[in-house]
């Protein structure tokens, strides 16, 4: 699941109960399988073992344990652990007899992930007066979502247009803007503007592309030095395909003013500035470990239906390691179990006393019956290990039985946490007819769902989201085998209806939803484990995923085998609500 906060915050937990890994006394632990502390704790370890046709809590154990294991460095994007989980998903897909459904008759996609830098020799932005400044008035955008490619950009003598505030849903952009640069300012209180350069990977509007603007041009005062290291060095991103669409700078007040010869503050949206030109040369460079999506496909039985696709997902990536240093394991989880019950989602204060006490008290506890434990792996055992786990576990299910009428794709996403991007670049480039698809299902974090872990918690509990935004024929089929399953599940549908921590756009159904598949979230929620050190192995809820997994399995072959396609909803009868 993606994060929307920084890691940092973990990090300065450590310092909130001053427990420190260079406590004096610090000792390593003294046996692999350490005593146990938590109520939710399993074994330390586990050994593989053969698998089982069943969905079942010890074979989702083998998975999880491997793909989360601290010699796998949290997964991060690009880097060879992640090469190695590819490797893994794609071995099980060659055992399970799957057929590939990659690129070049293999099971991977690459996913054109990599280092994007501009040419600073190539750079120019002017106007009848004159240049403005690279570097100091402006700077181009390397990274804007989904509309980057190697290549020079140039644009001449585009109109300039005032577009009002950037990401203001309720702006309309005049009817004068198609072919020009509109000009935005980026309010002081956007998310992440304190923090830094405004990073485009986590804009939302596209609308500047969809009515065929040229130029994006973002105007606030976050041009700093890190800005632009990002522009001239490189940083991570992902290529879009096709035409270079819309282009995107930053640009300070000052110089945006001169566009306008007046104060941003006093224009109205479709004010009418100086034209510009511009050019400059966007690079790529192929990380050593190429980012891929893994992807197979059941062939269906039917004849007829064979040509169509039910679709199951979940992600393969995490976020790496901890950022300054080694975290203590237990203090970390005491802190969290009373501060942060939602993890990296809960961004509190100083503790009260009360909660102090608390807090002292679990780490005393803790501290009874073994030693802190350094700990700087962000293992990504729910988020989300569990949900490839059971995409593994399902595919092993199908492959194992006779096949249902339509065919099955099972993908492992890539570089999810990163921007959704690895199921961004898979529905822009489709290996299988994007409009053969009847029906999508993402799991992603199937690892809790505990009484102590979730609201509405509990052994059968499952959030889901989006069944009906698509196709109110998808919820119903869902609810209709929930009725009439001996293994009934306790479906929580509060968080499609509350739209809270902006949920639905945070994982990787937002690229199929933007596709009109329809599409469901499955998962058992946020714990005090999420995007923290903590997410490891021993603290999953392995009967619990199972459940979940049987009951995706099940809705996903009745899916497959119905003698039509969902029907989807007509555009003005469907939930838009969702700002992703």
């Amino acid at each position: 699941m993606m994060v929307r906060v920084s890691l940092r915050w973990q990090v300065a937990a450590a310092f909130v109960f001053s427990v420190v890994l260079a406590t004096p006394g610090f000792a390593a632990p003294q046996s692999i399988d350490p005593p146990r502390v938590w109520s939710d704790e399993g074994p330390a370890t586990w050994a593989p073992r053969s698998t089982d046709p069943g969905i079942t809590a010890d074979d989702l154990r083998t998975h999880v344990y491997q793909l989360a294991a601290d010699s796998m460095r949290g997964r991060a994007t690009a880097t060879r652990e992640n090469w190695m989980t590819a490797e893994y998903v794609a071995a099980e897909f060659q055992r399970l007899g799957l057929t590939p459904a990659g690129e070049n008759e293999t099971y991977f996609q690459e996913v054109a992930f990599g280092q994007l830098s501009f040419d600073r020799s190539s750079i120019e932005l002017r106007n009848s007066e004159g240049s403005f400044e690279a570097g100091i008035e402006w700077v181009p955008v390397p990274a804007q979502r989904g509309l980057r490619f190697v290549g020079e950009i140039s644009r001449q003598n585009m109109p300039t247009i005032f577009g009002g505030s950037w990401g203001d849903a309720s702006t309309v952009l005049p009817s004068n803007a198609p072919g020009s640069a509109v000009v935005f300012q980026v309010p002081k209180t956007y998310p992440g503007a304190a923090a830094g350069p405004l990073n485009p990977l986590r804009i939302r509007d596209l609308r500047a592309q969809e009515a065929g603007v040229l130029l994006v041009v973002l105007v606030s005062e976050t041009l700093t030095e890190n800005a632009l290291e990002a522009a001239f060095t490189g940083e991570l991103g992902l290529l879009s395909a096709g035409s270079p669409g819309t282009a995107s700078i930053h640009m300070t007040t000052a110089a945006a003013e001169q566009l306008f010869d007046a104060p941003l503050d006093g224009l109205s949206v479709g004010d009418v500035g100086k034209p510009i030109s511009g050019s400059w040369q966007l690079r790529y460079e192929r990380p050593q470990y190429p980012v891929r999506n893994i992807i197979a496909v059941l062939p269906g039985s039917d004849r007829g239906l064979r040509g169509q696709y039910v679709l199951a997902g979940a992600h393969n990536d995490h976020v790496g390691m901890v950022q300054n240093g080694p975290l203590d394991h237990d203090a970390l989880r005491a802190y969290n179990r009373v501060m942060r019950p939602q993890g990296a989602n809960d961004r509190p204060g100083p503790p009260t006393s009360e909660q102090q006490v608390r807090i002292d008290s679990l780490l005393a506890y803790a501290r009874s019956i073994r030693p802190p434990r350094a700990d700087s792996v962000m293992n990504g055992a729910d988020d989300d290990a569990s949900g490839t786990a059971v995409l593994l576990e399902i595919a092993e299910r199908f492959a194992t039985e006779p096949a249902p009428n339509r065919s099955i794709v099972f993908i492992s996403h890539a570089a999810e946490e990163g921007g959704l991007l690895g199921s961004r670049f898979f529905t822009d480039n489709p290996t299988v007819p994007l409009d053969s698809i009847v029906a999508a299902h993402n799991m992603d974090m199937l690892g809790k769902g505990r009484v102590t872990d979730v609201r509405f918690g509990g052994p059968s509990q499952v959030q889901m989201l989006g069944a009906r935004r698509l196709s109110a024929e998808f919820g119903d089929v869902i609810d209709s085998v929930n009725a009439v399953r001996e293994e009934t599940m306790a479906i929580d549908y509060s968080w499609d209806r509350t739209n809270a921590l902006n949920r639905f756009c945070r994982s990787d159904q937002v690229n199929y939803f933007r596709h009109t598949i329809p599409v469901t979230y499955f998962s058992t929620g946020y714990s005090l484990d999420y995007h923290m050190a903590s997410d490891e192995p021993q603290y999953v809820d392995y009967e619990h995923s199972a459940r979940v997994g049987r009951f995706v399995h099940e809705i996903m072959r009745t899916v497959a085998n119905r003698a039509t396609r969902l029907s989807i909803l007509p555009l003005e009868e469907r939930d838009l609500s969702a700002q992703c």
